[in-house]
């Protein structure tokens, strides 16, 4: 195989501390190359100055090292056994790592020597649009097509596919993964047999690893045809074995095309959470926040998003209602814009009651959302000479809806006022 002869010049091949960086690792005497996803991205016109660039080289990392030393550049041995130096160029971080090729593996990990021959290490690399490479000089190098499956959309492995993924069946799930993010072509049929065949050995990853993948696969902006493929050869069955009819998530992807697009990012955290709401029913959330390690803040977003509509089958959504408010004020926008969501999804499109232009003001409203804190406590309540006990709970507690029900409008003197008329009547009715 040999390199193509392209010349491709993405904005941060021009970068003043890359310059420096291969200066300092002895290019161009010694054939250092930028490798990995800044170059897919750049191909795909995903070019950005502040790309996050990984440098490959033929030189080990004992080399590596005391290059990086004699110009006086930080070095750290993130990963030095497998040939990975982290180096900090005037603040920016790069990962420079070896070449290698793969000398044994057991289906997770692999032992690995380091090579000077740069096709030995596109050929590790597991799918072609992350195998290319390219020099200072603009040449870019791909030697298994990743340019042209780029720019096609299809998410091909380097190589035979049941020899790729049995020598690290994480590659399974990045290749679903890489399809939601990269894909517009349909994996091949004999890629998903191959992933078909092997499942079973995605039981050897770890916990985390499944997590994190599954959570940047429901994130990609829409994940649904490699999330059908999963189904179709049972991969999701194994990895989420609680899932049910995925449908429900194509009808949420087109509900979540209705949030506005100022909607602040603090109401939009967690987007593969709310999704995973809807792939699994509500009552195997228990089963699915222990197994899959979810954090604190992920469980609760889950159990809220599954918690229920915000309005009941017989109402039209409007955000003027005193249902929707009170969520609001209860629930935070967040979790609000998560149930109606969630609710719509689980409706056919058909619905009367959900149609587009009532589903986008409720979402609208969700998103400008401020929050309105009842304006008088508890020392306002014991002021009017209400000991401390529960009588405190249940005045505040009528208070907040008095507050919600005047849709957060009264001042402070006419909040007191009220508390005033409500301690009232809690003294008489101790009489």
């Amino acid at each position: 195989m040999t390199a193509s002869v392209v010349t491709f010049a993405p904005v941060w091949l021009n970068a003043r501390e890359l310059k420096r960086l291969f200066a300092a690792l002895g290019a161009p005497a010694v054939d250092v190359r930028c490798v990995g996803g800044s170059i897919r991205d750049a191909v795909l016109g995903r070019d950005r100055a502040d790309s996050e660039i990984d440098v490959g080289t033929p030189e080990p990392p004992a080399q590596v090292l005391a290059r990086l030393a004699d110009a006086h550049i930080k070095a750290i041995p993130t990963g030095i056994d497998h040939g990975t130096v982290t180096a900090v160029v005037d603040g920016r971080a790069f990962e420079i790592t070896s070449l290698r090729r793969d000398t044994a593996c057991d289906g997770r990990h692999a032992a690995v020597a380091f090579t000077t021959d740069w096709h030995e290490d596109a050929r590790r690399r597991d799918f072609t649009m992350n195998a290319m490479s390219l020099g200072l000089d603009g040449v870019l190098h791909d030697d298994h097509g990743g340019a042209a499956d780029a720019r096609a959309g299809r998410v091909r492995f380097v190589g035979d596919p049941d020899d790729r993924i049995q020598e690290d069946y994480l590659r399974i799930l990045r290749l679903f993964r890489f399809s939601a993010l990269y894909g517009r072509e349909p994996i091949d049929p004999a890629t998903l047999i191959a992933c078909e065949r092997h499942k079973a050995g995605l039981m050897r990853l770890s916990v985390e690893r499944i997590h994190s993948e599954l959570a940047k696969l429901l994130a990609a902006p829409d994940p649904m045809a490699a999330m059908t493929q999963m189904t179709t050869c049972g991969v999701l069955a194994a990895i989420l074995p609680e899932h049910q009819d995925v449908d429900a998530l194509a009808r949420l992807i087109v509900a979540e095309r209705h949030i506005p697009a100022d909607c602040p990012a603090d109401v939009l955290v967690h987007r593969w959470v709310r999704r995973l709401a809807v792939v699994i029913p509500p009552s195997a959330v228990g089963a699915v926040v222990a197994r899959l390690k979810l954090s604190h803040g992920e469980r609760e977003r889950l159990e809220q998003a599954a918690g229920g509509p915000i309005f009941t089958p017989t109402q039209a959504p409007t955000p003027t209602s005193v249902d929707f408010r009170r969520a609001l004020f209860h629930l935070g926008a967040g979790t609000v814009m998560d149930r109606l969501l969630v609710s719509r999804a689980a409706r056919p499109a058909r619905d009367s009651h959900h149609d587009a232009a009532a589903w986008r003001s409720v979402l609208t409203a969700a998103c400008a959302w401020t929050p309105h804190p009842l304006p008088v406590g508890g020392e306002d309540v014991m002021g009017l000479g209400i000991a401390a006990g529960p009588a405190i709970g249940r005045i505040l507690a009528a208070m907040t809806e008095w507050w919600i029900t005047a849709a957060f409008v009264p001042s402070r003197a006419q909040a007191l006022e009220e508390l005033a008329r409500m301690a009232r009547e809690v003294v008489g009715a101790k009489r």
